[in-house]
């Protein structure tokens, strides 16, 4: 028996609440017809669902006191030799993730994963909580391990992934996650409600200086962050077209950035669109080209 594909999802929701998604897909090498699989899983292992296609699948699982978790997973229909199965083990962690103090604090995650057969395909991929990003560090220490890392921001939130092939089943390979607290958008600060009291007697002044003290903190670290995404997260064809139309006072035709760079019309297009999507660039169509604005955030990245 062997694993085709193996893709472990681990979701950092928040500080307090981690789950994970294990997608496998199984293939029967043996002359024999099967009906079950059996996986070792991380010892974190705290609640489980196992389904397939057409619902919940029955398994076993035993809790091995502090080591792993043993679970046996009965497929819907018996397997023939080259047959196919696929599965998913969705559970939450019992993981406490602790601040841990420097300047600036940060959090760590760590996790096994577990390779409990001859596996063709595997990628883990770890997301972190909205508005987290990687913590810096100096050459001495990584952000994340493995180092063969990639990472991608999606709606707010960063997902580190790794790929592996032909993974053999006493692998087990550890990952570690080093990412800062989460950026709090202005509007769930609740400033105002926790200082009700002292607004009611009458320290006007106070609170205002508090307010704006705390919203210029905020965007400050926003703009650290932004700045950040700019500096690992774009290409470097992308960061020279910010560039370019910072430099041209925040607007610029496609045209003239095909004629100050020398880029194609479609690399230029090719390499704007994510720009647009992350909200760094607005295009408004003029004519047959289109004018390039710089928003807010970009300028944050390029200054």
């Amino acid at each position: 028996m062997i694993i085709k594909t193996h893709q472990t999802e681990i979701d950092i929701y928040s500080i307090s609440q981690i789950s994970a998604s294990e997608n496998f897909v199984i293939q029967n090498t043996e002359n024999t017809t099967i009906d079950s699989i059996d996986f070792w899983l991380n010892y974190s292992l705290n609640t489980l669902i196992v389904e397939d296609g057409e619902g919940a699948l029955n398994y076993d699982w035993n809790v091995i006191t502090n080591t792993s978790n043993f679970v046996k997973v009965f497929f819907r229909n018996s397997l023939d030799g080259n047959d196919t199965a696929s599965f998913t083990l969705n559970y939450n962690l019992d993981y406490s993730l602790r601040l841990l103090e420097d300047n600036p604090s940060y959090y760590s995650f760590e996790f096994y994963s577990s390779i409990s057969h001859l596996t063709q395909n595997y990628k883990m991929t770890i997301k972190l909580p909205e508005r987290s990003f990687i913590h810096e560090f100096d050459d001495t220490t990584s952000s994340f391990y493995p180092n063969n890392a990639t990472q991608v921001l999606f709606q707010n939130r960063i997902e580190i992934s790794w790929n592996y092939e032909n993974l053999n089943p006493t692998s087990n390979p550890f990952y570690i996650v080093r990412f800062d607290e989460p950026i709090l958008p202005e509007d769930e600060i609740g400033f105002f409600e926790s200082k009700f009291a002292m607004f009611l007697a009458g320290i006007l002044v106070g609170i205002f200086l508090g307010i704006s003290g705390i919203s210029w903190l905020i965007r400050h670290r926003e703009k650290k962050a932004m700045k950040k995404m700019g500096a690992t997260l774009l290409t470097e064809n992308q960061r020279t077209l910010i560039r370019i139309v910072y430099e041209r006072k925040g607007k610029v035709s496609q045209k003239e950035l095909c004629d100050i760079t020398g880029y194609s019309k479609s690399k230029i297009s090719r390499n704007l669109v994510p720009l647009e999507e992350k909200g760094l660039i607005r295009r408004d169509k003029f004519g047959r080209t289109y004018v390039v604005y710089l928003t807010d955030d970009g300028l944050a990245v390029i200054e």
